[in-house]
């Protein structure tokens, strides 16, 4: 497993969403969709670092782009990356 020096906070625009479902089919534990319109919703804010690969493909095929990904970066001790 890669050690990550960022975290990914996940956040969605329900509103651009097309309900394509691309999300879910590759990460079914971050990514839920709403029964009534198919419009995704997050099952996790922060998903855990051994999901982050499968993340961040669902978000590069996200149609409509709805799924913004940040990543924050990490202090580790003393030793901080500079910016």
């Amino acid at each position: 497993m890669a050690n990550y020096d960022y975290k990914l906070r996940l956040s969605v625009d329900q509103d651009v969403c097309i309900g394509a479902g691309l999300c879910v089919l590759s990460t079914a534990e971050v990514f839920d969709q709403r029964e009534e319109d198919g419009v995704v919703k997050l099952r996790q804010i922060e998903p855990d670092e051994s999901q982050y690969e499968k993340v961040l493909g669902a978000v590069s095929k996200c149609p409509s782009g709805a799924i913004s990904v940040e990543k924050i970066p990490l202090s580790r001790g003393s030793d901080t990356a500079a910016k």
